[in-house]
């Protein structure tokens, strides 16, 4: 077991994101069984109440998000603020990041 000292922000979709989705992509359309499916983001570690750290990265997750369906960034919605981040996705920090598998961590810097 190895323990890291990152923190993480889990995700997951509420329905506005998955309408947005669908209106822009009628071909690749998510269906409800999306809504439970989640994405995890490591963060810094150090922080004493998660609400200040969403608000610290909830801009940058929603963007990477927009960015994940698409690109062109006149047609995401205008209003990104905390309020939308909260109506678009579900999410929990968690102050804790454990490794449980036995395999070696694979990324562009390691």
């Amino acid at each position: 077991m190895k323990v890291y000292n990152r923190s993480a922000i889990t995700i997951s979709y509420k329905a506005p994101f998955v309408d947005w989705n669908n209106q822009l992509t009628p071909d690749f359309q998510m269906d409800a069984g999306m809504l439970g499916e989640s994405k995890t983001y490591l963060t810094k570690e150090d922080f004493e109440d998660a609400n200040q750290q969403i608000k610290k990265y909830f801009k940058t997750i929603f963007e990477l998000e927009l960015e994940g369906i698409w690109t062109d960034e006149n047609d995401w919605p205008q209003k990104r603020d905390f309020k939308t981040f909260c109506e678009w996705f579900h999410f929990e920090v968690s102050d804790w990041v454990v490794d449980l598998g036995n395999q070696p961590l694979i990324g562009d810097d390691l």
